[in-house]
């Protein structure tokens, strides 16, 4: 994927904002996580939907990525190997294919997640952390919270 062109700053592109901002974004609202899933889509990106609010221990939340991002079995199920994982995903090596425009995390009901305050800290690093680093590959794997 090419990068983003000095167009984008004034064209109003949810993927250019998310990305200039970190790689994550919170979104409130059903409405706009919705709107934005639908426009992400409509781009080409990949849009997987974790729900982080069902999440009441950080094993919960492993198995879910492991899941959706099709993870080795030999996933240790532990914050670094999650970060190890997602270095994978930012590579496009699985989890999504390089050949569309990016993949997208929706993290939905991520405040409900968020009374683990340690974890949800460190996860929300991370996807900023792989973030930035498929963008050195020019992948560009970005996250919602909602």
């Amino acid at each position: 994927m090419p990068a983003f062109s000095t167009d984008d700053i004034f064209g109003n592109r949810l993927d250019f904002e998310i990305a200039r901002d970190g790689f994550v974004r919170r979104l409130q609202g059903d409405a706009a996580v919705r709107n934005a899933e639908t426009w992400l889509r409509r781009e080409g990106y990949r849009v997987i939907e974790l729900d982080a609010g069902t999440w009441r221990e950080d094993k919960q939340m492993h198995i879910a990525f492991a899941t959706a991002l099709q993870f080795p079995s030999h996933f240790g199920k532990n914050l670094d190997a999650l970060n190890d994982c997602m270095s994978d995903v930012a590579e496009a090596d699985y989890g999504w294919d390089a050949t569309e425009t990016g993949l997208v995390l929706i993290l939905s009901g991520f405040d409900d997640f968020a009374q683990l305050p340690r974890i949800a800290d460190h996860v929300t690093q991370i996807l900023g952390r792989q973030g930035r680093y498929a963008a050195l590959f020019g992948n560009r794997l970005l996250t919602i919270l909602s």
